[in-house]
């Protein structure tokens, strides 16, 4: 029987644009290696719109040792979602292990409304 390595699906709640969508943690209690690298890039028909890593801009690791870790996917702010055109994007979110292997854990959507109260 082969491994089944399809990311699982999760679709954010939709957020109006020029409001705050809320902090995310996420964790792993049996994790074989160890965590070095989280991305997460967000995309509207294909073309990049937001751009999250653990590098620094978004994303915090917290614990990231073999047999379990966790991140934080930071709030992203009224001002970036006030740059999003309304619209359902498309995401994944990647994680790179301490020995270099990449793999796709999320996808799904993310659907932007056209704000009113401007």
């Amino acid at each position: 029987m082969a491994l089944d390595l399809k990311p699982l699906r999760w679709d954010w709640a939709a957020v109006k644009q020029g409001d705050t969508y809320p902090a995310c943690l996420i964790s792993e209690t049996l994790a074989d290696t160890a965590l070095a690298r989280v991305r997460v890039k967000v995309k509207l028909n294909g073309v990049l719109a937001l751009d999250l890593d653990s590098d620094g801009s978004g994303i915090t690791l917290n614990g990231t040792g073999a047999g379990g870790w966790s991140f934080t996917i930071g709030a992203i702010s009224a001002a970036q979602t006030t740059l999003l055109a309304p619209g359902y994007y498309d995401y994944d979110l990647e994680t790179t292990d301490a020995g270099g292997v990449v793999r796709t854990e999320f996808e799904g959507g993310w659907e932007i409304l056209s704000q009113v109260t401007n």
